[in-house]
């Protein structure tokens, strides 16, 4: 069993690295990567410690990029690259640059008025929390406003926000490539660093048309493959990536997304209980170097 997908403390998970490796060797994951989003510390860690002692596994080099594409935001996964050469990238791309969330509030804004989606006088006040947070409550007080969105936007804000960032004919659309570099440079750093790439849980960015943004990713030599496997995936999604990849001549990756206690259901190895992804596909990986 391999899990090519998970967390620690050093970005949104809540295990440490200690923890995360003995869960791991409880789980009898032979293949590892740590992917945790826009950081790589825990690889820094990795070399003060005496793994062997912890994990018996292999362990990958991962990572887990928050990035846009044609007005697409969505996470890029990093695979078997030299660490150290993307020190500088992270750092400038990343850890010492702060989402300017008051740009990402005011491009909403924007993005209401020239749709003409009704909301009052608005100004941006960190306290109150990240911009949609303050901006769907509001155009939830206008009943009108319903008919620009689908049900399922109007009744869920995470639904709604998926739309917000990868959406562009969506009402209250925002550029994520104020925050976040885009793709090609990801892809960039990353094959530089020896590296390889993988979207990330394709079906949960709700695309309009995923086989199409599937197959700009791959024209534009954005990924060598996908993640097929995913905790959130029925079997079906799985069959269907699974036939994509085998078509396009694409890798295939997977995981749990593990976050710890975080997400708790969510197991290391076998996700919400029915996940065991074989090492063979790792092989088409080392036919490809």
């Amino acid at each position: 069993m391999i899990d090519l997908h998970t967390h620690t403390n050093y970005s949104d998970g809540t295990w440490n690295l200690r923890k995360l490796l003995e869960e791991a060797e409880k789980t009898n994951i032979e293949v590892l990567s740590i992917t945790d989003h826009n950081t790589i510390n825990c690889y820094k860690e990795l070399e003060k410690i005496n793994i062997k002692d912890i994990f018996k596994g292999k362990i990958i080099p991962g990572v887990e990029f928050s990035t846009v594409f044609d007005g697409v935001m969505f996470h890029l996964l990093a695979y078997d690259f030299e660490y150290k050469k993307l020190n500088n990238f992270i750092s400038e791309n990343y850890e010492n640059k702060k989402p300017d969330l008051k740009k990402e509030f005011n491009y909403m804004i924007e993005s209401c008025k020239k749709n003409n989606v009704k909301i009052g006088n608005l100004e941006y006040e960190e306290y109150k929390g990240w911009p949609i947070d303050i901006i769907f409550p509001e155009i939830k007080k206008y009943e009108e406003n319903k008919k620009y969105f689908k049900e399922e936007e109007w009744d869920d804000i995470d639904v709604f926000f998926n739309s917000c960032v990868t959406n562009k004919n969506f009402p209250v659309f925002v550029d994520f490539s104020i925050h976040y570099p885009k793709a090609n440079v990801v892809a960039d750093a990353v094959r530089n660093a020896g590296g390889r790439l993988f979207v990330a849980h394709i079906f949960k960015y709700h695309l309009e048309d995923t086989i199409s943004f599937l197959d700009i990713l791959k024209q534009n030599n954005i990924i060598d493959g996908v993640e097929v496997y995913h905790s959130s995936f029925t079997e079906e999604q799985i069959k269907f990536l699974d036939k994509y990849c085998k078509d396009n001549n694409l890798l295939m990756s997977g995981g749990s997304d593990c976050h710890g206690e975080k997400k708790a259901d969510r197991k290391i190895g076998v996700g919400y209980g029915k996940l065991n992804i074989s090492k063979e596909i790792l092989k088409a990986w080392t036919n490809k170097n």
